[in-house]
């Protein structure tokens, strides 16, 4: 083999380990990158506008369960405050016993068990970019996933994705967010890479409403898969669902959808496809 075909080789090694490495929009590794040891049976939710959108996040997540091959089974409840920050959640108290709470098994006025298996945390839109409300997203997501894990739950916390006219904030979003996660000891659900991810490929595809803020139908779509892939440990894409609200989405779409959710989520965590 002569000097210039092995150099061309190595600069092809080389370029193919840069392109692998910078795929995702992150610089901060995530520390906790395990697959969750049980599929979870109960979860909560607590978020804003974001995840209610579309008819709430929780009706993609519940369709990708339900044509799950074998079915999946879980509930979920979700608890958002429009425009709400993690700091007007009380935390403390969703993880409480109520009367007549269906997910509360009380003996003698104390929980028999934990109410929820996961609890997923979606702050405000801003919560990673400002520097403002930085530190009350730092402040309410350690102080939160601890909160969790005294209650028998395991938490996870969501990358938001960016306005549409500001895609360059993802950088700022993912490894802010990153960084609080790992601080908090929690698992970052990356929905805002996937977001980052769709639009590279597909630039013209819709994933936001007018206001450039909130989640078009294939937003909350590709949110949902997201959390399917975190959730389960398992990958959508062969999952023929077209999305939830009387919004189903062409079918092509979805299956680019749910590609990216799988794709962003093993780059993410570093599983190996299997």
């Amino acid at each position: 083999m002569n000097t210039m075909w092995k150099k061309c080789i190595c600069a092809a090694a080389v370029m193919t380990l840069m392109g692998s490495a910078a795929a995702l929009e992150n610089t901060v590794k995530p520390q906790v990158t395990e697959p969750i040891a049980k599929a979870p049976k109960v979860a909560l939710l607590i978020g804003n506008s974001y995840s209610f959108y579309n008819c709430g996040v929780h009706g993609y997540l519940r369709g990708f369960m339900k044509e799950s091959n074998p079915k999946l089974s879980m509930k979920t409840r979700m608890i958002t405050i429009s425009s709400g920050p993690l700091s007007f959640h009380d935390m403390k108290f969703y993880l409480s016993p109520h009367e007549q709470d269906p997910y509360a098994h009380v003996e003698n006025g104390r929980l028999t068990k934990p109410m929820f298996d996961v609890v997923i945390m979606q702050g405000h839109s801003e919560a990673a970019t400002s520097d403002k409300r930085l530190p009350y997203f730092r402040k309410y997501a350690v102080q939160d996933a601890k909160l969790v894990r005294e209650a028998g739950s395991t938490p996870l916390l969501v990358m938001t994705w960016p306005r549409q006219n500001k895609p360059a904030d993802i950088k700022k979003i993912a490894d802010r967010t990153i960084e609080i996660g790992n601080e908090a000891g929690v698992r970052v659900v990356p929905v805002g890479l996937a977001f980052a991810e769709a639009l590279k490929e597909k630039p013209d595809l819709v994933m936001y409403q007018p206001d450039k803020s909130h989640p078009s139908a294939a937003g909350s779509y590709l949110y949902g898969a997201v959390l399917y892939s975190v959730l389960f440990h398992k990958s959508p894409e062969a999952i023929n669902y077209l999305g939830e609200c009387e919004k189903p989405l062409p079918p092509e779409t979805a299956q680019f959808l749910r590609r990216i959710a799988w794709k962003t989520v093993t780059e993410f965590y570093g599983w190996k496809q299997p």
